[in-house]
């Protein structure tokens, strides 16, 4: 069993803002491994719902990827309204997949096998 250690540190949408875009945050993603057991610690920081968000320092020739400075309370919400909105999409993309998927290999209909000018049954046998 070959097991090595890692250690990822997932960045939310905080530290892009106050990185002016540097840091990108991270859409968390578990990878199982049966061989080797897994820790997880999760631990968050929240400033107060009033706090300030902004990035910290823009570098010359650099534009804010924030037009004004909002509150953490307002980022949340647009972070969860963007989560919402790719949920709805990826749900829109995986029913769309299945219907193409059970579209191909759906089975033919008695019209669809049916052959054009054919003979009824009885008279062929007569």
């Amino acid at each position: 069993m070959n097991c090595k250690l890692a250690l990822t540190h997932l960045y939310d949408e905080r530290v892009q803002l106050l990185s002016n875009g540097r840091f990108k945050n991270a859409d968390h993603q578990a990878v199982v491994n049966s061989e080797c057991s897994r820790l997880s610690i999760a631990t968050f920081q929240n400033p107060a719902p009033d706090a300030t968000v902004y990035p910290l320092a823009v570098r010359e020739g650099e534009a804010p990827i924030l037009d004004d400075p909002i509150t953490f309370a307002e980022m949340y919400r647009r972070k969860m309204a963007r989560d919402i909105e790719l949920a709805k999409l990826k749900k829109q993309a995986k029913a769309e997949k299945q219907q193409k998927i059970a579209k191909e290999f759906a089975v033919p209909t008695a019209k669809e096998f049916a052959v054009p000018n054919a003979k009824p049954l009885d008279d062929i046998l007569a």
